[in-house]
């Protein structure tokens, strides 16, 4: 074993029954060795492997802690403990017990990403947060970007290639351990994608729903370069109007924005701001009850969909590195293991494992 000042030898005795039952170093549970490697290196080469590939994680354990382990073994620990995450993840009583007695609103927020698989090509990977937050202070509607929210008290993230209709039967169940009784107290955000909706309106009828600022900001800001152009003062102006109105007044307000720019004199001009426009009206106008900005902000909560977005990232990041492709077995390890790393589940799972 390597320390600091030099390479220390440390030899264990090795004890075995007569009967030619399994032996053991008895030793291990005193040093917390599990097989060759202790549970504090497995620790460590999980969290490291959430986030760069097993060559990095093992060139960084070596550095940091002088542990010489090759990638191969790396990643064998890893998937092992992924696997196990997956497993430990519906029956982690501990973290559901935690996020009942947790303060704060219920937040669900849902996406996707996608996978290079060995036995399918690119699939989708269905991806969910579920956390609890508390109210911060009332928020001005144009300061909605500047303020900070409060930190979430409790959160559980979790992903696998699936249909929708599949990721979605358990919502109700899970949620309902939760502590979740009613859905009138469940807040879900999401960005535009038809697919959550529909599927939030099946499952989980009566929620409270809010559609991403920032995709629909995206919205605004692309029909505005349209309409002006890329980088004039005309599509700043333009889009900082539009949203303003949106975050004031939701749907009307998106309305408003899409008449003043349709008052033009010249007939042939007007014409081509209304085709740019009816695509603004057609994203805006399947989630006319999705636009609640100005009363979420006055009650200091959440309107971007930042939790699951921020979580598609770091699983892209991970999966989708240059030529990467997984076995679909793998890519349920991995992402149990990712989204265990960034939520309660994490620390539940190495004390009970």
């Amino acid at each position: 074993m390597k320390t600091t000042f030099k390479e220390i030898e440390i030899r264990r005795r090795y004890w075995q029954c007569r009967c030619g039952s399994d032996g053991g170093y008895l030793a291990d549970d005193i040093l917390g060795l599990q097989g060759r490697h202790s549970r504090v290196l497995q620790k460590h080469a999980c969290r490291l492997a959430a986030d760069v590939s097993f060559a990095k994680s093992s060139e960084h354990i070596e550095e940091m802690l002088l542990v010489k382990i090759c990638p191969e073994t790396l990643r064998t620990i890893v998937e092992n403990h992924g696997a196990a995450m997956a497993r430990f993840q519906p029956t982690d009583t501990v973290s559901i017990e935690n996020f009942q007695k947790a303060e704060g609103e219920v937040e669900f927020t849902i996406d996707a990403g996608k996978v290079n698989t060995c036995e399918d090509g690119w699939k989708d990977l269905k991806i969910g947060v579920i956390q609890k937050r508390k109210s911060g202070e009332p928020i001005e509607l144009g300061n909605w970007d500047k303020e900070r929210l409060p930190a979430p008290t409790a959160r559980l993230a979790f992903a696998r290639i699936a249909s929708i209709k599949s990721f979605s039967r358990d919502w109700p169940e899970c949620l309902r351990r939760l502590g979740v009784d009613q859905w009138a107290e469940l807040h879900v955000l999401g960005d535009g994608a038809s697919w959550i909706w529909k599927a939030v309106e099946r499952k989980l009828t009566g929620c409270v729903q809010t559609l991403d600022i920032y995709h629909a900001s995206e919205r605004l800001s692309k029909a505005a370069k349209r309409l002006f152009g890329e980088g004039t003062v005309e599509t700043k102006a333009a889009f900082e109007r539009g949203r303003a109105l949106l975050i004031a007044n939701g749907w009307q307000g998106v309305c408003q924005w899409i008449g003043e720019y349709l008052i033009v004199d010249d007939i042939t001009e007007q014409e081509r701001r209304r085709k740019v426009l009816e695509g603004v009206t057609v994203y805006f106008s399947k989630h006319t009850t999705r636009l609640n900005y100005a009363e979420r902000l006055a009650s200091g909560r959440a309107i971007g969909s930042g939790a699951v977005e921020g979580e598609a990232k770091t699983l892209g990041l991970r999966l989708k590195a240059r030529g990467a492709r997984w076995r679909r077995s793998n890519v349920r390890s991995m992402s149990a293991l990712v989204c265990g790393r960034y939520s309660d589940h994490w620390e539940a799972y190495w004390t009970a494992a």
